[in-house]
């Protein structure tokens, strides 16, 4: 093979790509839509309402109006001072629980309230239902729960004669704080949720490398074919010196956007506050960098490879189409085990799934984070993926030397393990 035709043609590949309006485009609103489909809903979720809410009341089982107002009272206010919500009592008048009960589903209909806690007794244990035209808004649910069941404490340690203010000092909650320890002798606060997005960041990362640049490497030899443009690559080259320049072509092109991506992500963190739980979450992510530098290597050019190797069998668009979804399918599996694998970095189905060449950059990367795999895994794991990764690569050349000018003929299984076999 000519070094400096693969270079012409990785050079070729890089320029004509990077400078792609489309290329220059992702690049930039991938990593906005990632945030907004991730962060920005964790944050709105956590905000509470904007205004003050009305909620109706409709006791059946004596816990007391004035007290369960009071008590929200206490817990619950707006920004502003405001109250969160402003209780409404149905019971005040007189009127039957059914006149009531009818009357306040009138109110929650015509958005008069929100909704409407109706407490019952059942056995004298005190039951509450949540009726509203949006019985989903958990926040509610949840305010109410707390206060109901303070009361019903309260009201019981007094009929059992225990000082309330004393059970409360006896019962006060006491908040662990997580210290991740390392064999180096760091310690670094680290709660769940910072835990958890540190190893899910390279995992994402990798997800969306080999997806950006994948996909466009894929439709790029289907256009090539279509067009009989590659019948004039190959006449200036062979078909290893095309592969190989479009390989290291592509996998420049994914290492532009990894630099752009953290560029763009520490410039953010620098220009805005930093969110809670960052701070853990950068630190876990520092610690473990080189680790996760060589997976996401590792794993990009395993993947570039197994995309070269599948984009010189299909034939049209729409065989591309289904092609990479299964492999961009493939790539999504380890993200559905990150909670698992954050609570459980050593379990045996995770140490199995590590040595899946598949699966391994992204589910070394989520251990490496949490909890540092043994040396002998890590070292082991890296030798698994240098072969798998020189094994597709050596079988995508054999794909593609056949299959780059085929047109119209969708090769078997059989036929393909024919031109693995051959010479």
């Amino acid at each position: 093979m000519n070094r400096n035709r693969i270079w012409s043609i990785a050079r070729w590949e890089y320029f004509q790509k990077v400078r792609s309006k489309g290329f220059i485009i992702s690049l930039v609103l991938t990593p906005l839509i990632v945030v907004a489909s991730s962060v920005l809903p964790m944050l709105l979720a956590d905000q509470g309402p904007d205004a003050t809410l009305t909620v109706g009341v409709i006791d059946h089982a004596s816990v007391g109006f004035l007290a369960l107002r009071d008590k929200i009272a206490g817990t619950e206010r707006l920004p502003d001072g405001e109250p969160t919500y402003l209780l409404a009592n149905y019971m005040a008048n007189g009127e039957s629980p059914d006149s009531a009960a009818a009357r306040a589903d009138r109110d929650v209909l015509s958005e008069k309230i929100e909704g409407v806690v109706v407490i019952t007794d059942s056995a004298g244990v005190p039951r509450a239902t949540y009726r509203s035209a949006n019985p989903s808004n958990f926040r509610v649910i949840s305010s109410f729960e707390k206060a109901l069941s303070s009361l019903v404490v309260e009201r019981r340690l007094a009929e059992a004669g225990i000082d309330t203010a004393l059970y409360n000092r006896i019962s006060a909650d006491v908040d662990i704080t997580p210290v991740k320890l390392s064999k180096r002798g760091e310690e670094t606060t680290a709660g769940f949720i910072g835990t958890f997005f540190s190893a899910y960041a390279g995992c994402f990362l990798l997800m969306f490398l080999v997806l950006t640049t994948g996909q466009s490497l894929v439709r790029s030899l289907v256009e090539e074919k279509s067009n009989r443009i590659m019948e004039l690559l190959v006449g200036s080259c062979t078909p290893q010196e095309l592969m190989w320049g479009k390989l290291i072509g592509l996998s420049g092109l994914g290492f532009t956007q990894l630099v752009v991506w953290v560029v763009l992500g520490l410039g953010a963190l620098i220009a805005f506050a930093m969110p809670p739980g960052m701070e853990a979450s950068l630190m876990g992510i520092y610690a473990a960098l080189p680790l996760m530098m060589i997976y996401i290597v590792l794993g990009y050019i395993f993947y570039a490879a197994v995309f070269i190797g599948v984009g010189a069998l299909v034939t049209n668009e729409q065989e591309a189409q289904v092609a990479t979804s299964v492999l961009v399918m493939l790539l999504a599996v380890p993200i559905f085990f990150a909670m698992g694998v954050v609570q459980y970095p050593d379990a045996t189905y995770v140490r199995v799934l590590s040595y899946i060449p598949l699966f391994t950059p992204s589910l070394m990367m989520m251990r490496a984070v949490t909890k540092m795999p043994a040396p002998w895994e890590i070292a082991s794991t890296m030798v698994l993926m240098v072969a798998a990764t020189s094994f597709v690569v050596w079988a995508a050349g054999r794909i593609f030397r056949t299959a780059i000018l085929l047109y119209g003929k969708r090769p078997g299984f059989g036929e393909i393990v024919r031109w693995l076999r051959a010479g």
